[in-house]
């Protein structure tokens, strides 16, 4: 990965958000500027220099993995060495990560900071985060290929008797065996008329013959997120159900097609929502049809009715339209889709040609 040239990118903004320095707290954006993981340490960028700050626990931890920034080790407190290094880069103003900091750390810092003047800043890491590079699509492939791997695995425990907590640990253990870092979320597993919670929390309902069975699950790899939802049917699908999920695969199919370059995100909503809508289950689909997908498996941009967002080459975006009939069931259909110089591509091959009948 290019930290310094992530880093050497953000110095660039620093003008611009008339501060003389950020410093970065959003452990996501920690990693992104420096490769570090852990749970603690902080990126202070000026204009001349990154360094990153840590205790004493992550010393050896830090010496393996940062890149990009000199490491710095504080005693106890940040604030140990933070007014130091501020006073010798001549900062007055700094940058903090107005959504990451809490109101106590601020204050603490105000009151350790001589003569610092703190300006709160907003999603200036996240924008950069956006546009993935060669690297980061090549990470987002390869825990793709896992959550797609293991769909096609679970396919045969899905059976009657089954229950969606076991199914769920399932897919946990057998997505860490083949490769994976950690969840990029809890896995839902619905089924039976559950599979119209659109976010279920697995429970002990087992598995009858003729349920619908959601599953939206992903992994990370290298720190990158995948996310997939698929439906299937236990037995022979009814005839409902297979036009329902005729439909949503119309609508995913058009969202798919709707994504590219200079397209606006409620745009795309629009495309699979309209599909929904004339059907008559427009009140049915209670969400957005996507979001970014990276380090964060919810973030920048979104595709949402309400969207401001207009897409660009490098971003990655989720398309997963559904709908869901209290009592009934529901569907849902992603993937994860690049948005390439002149188009879209669709980062995984999990099969959705059709209602998979098991």
């Amino acid at each position: 990965m290019d930290h310094t040239g992530r880093i050497a990118r953000l110095q660039a903004r620093l003008p611009e958000l008339g501060v003389d320095a950020l410093l970065v707290t959003n452990l996501t954006n920690v990693r992104y500027l420096t490769g570090f993981s852990g749970t603690n340490g902080q990126v202070l960028v000026t204009s001349a220099a990154a360094l990153f700050l840590t205790d004493p626990r992550y010393e050896a931890r830090a010496g393996d993995l940062v890149d990009g920034a000199d490491v710095v080790i504080y005693p106890a407190r940040l604030t140990d060495v933070l007014g130091d290094r501020l006073g010798a880069a001549a900062v007055t103003r700094l940058g903090i990560e107005a959504a990451t900091m809490t109101i106590s750390q601020r204050d603490d810092l105000a009151n350790r900071l001589d003569e610092v003047e703190l300006v709160p800043t907003s999603n200036t890491v996240e924008e950069l985060r956006r546009i993935k590079d060669a690297d980061e699509i090549s990470a987002l492939r390869e825990a793709i290929r896992i959550g797609d791997e293991a769909f096609t695995w679970v396919l045969d425990r899905l059976v009657p008797g089954a229950t969606e907590r076991a199914i769920a640990l399932d897919l946990e253990v057998h997505m860490r065996k083949a490769g994976a870092d950690d969840l990029a979320f809890p896995p839902i597993v619905g089924s039976g008329p559950l599979s119209a919670h659109i976010h279920h929390s697995p429970s002990d309902r087992a598995f009858e013959k003729g349920d619908l069975v959601l599953l939206d699950f992903g992994c990370r790899r290298s720190g990158y997120c995948s996310d997939l939802t698929r439906t299937v049917v236990l037995g022979s699908a009814t005839d409902d159900q297979a036009a329902l999920y005729d439909l949503v695969l119309q609508a995913h199919l058009a969202g798919v097609a709707s994504v590219g370059p200079g397209k606006r995100g409620a745009d795309v909503d629009d495309a699979a929502r309209r599909i929904v809508a004339d059907a008559g289950h427009g009140e049915r689909f209670g969400h957005g049809l996507g979001h970014g997908v990276g380090l964060d498996v919810h973030e920048a941009p979104r595709l949402h009715r309400i969207s401001e967002d207009t897409l660009a080459g490098g971003d990655v975006v989720t398309v997963e339209p559904g709908v869901y009939l209290p009592g009934v069931g529901g569907i849902r259909i992603e993937d994860c889709v690049h948005v390439t110089a002149d188009g879209a591509e669709v980062l995984g091959s999990a099969p959705k040609d059709r209602l998979i009948e098991i």
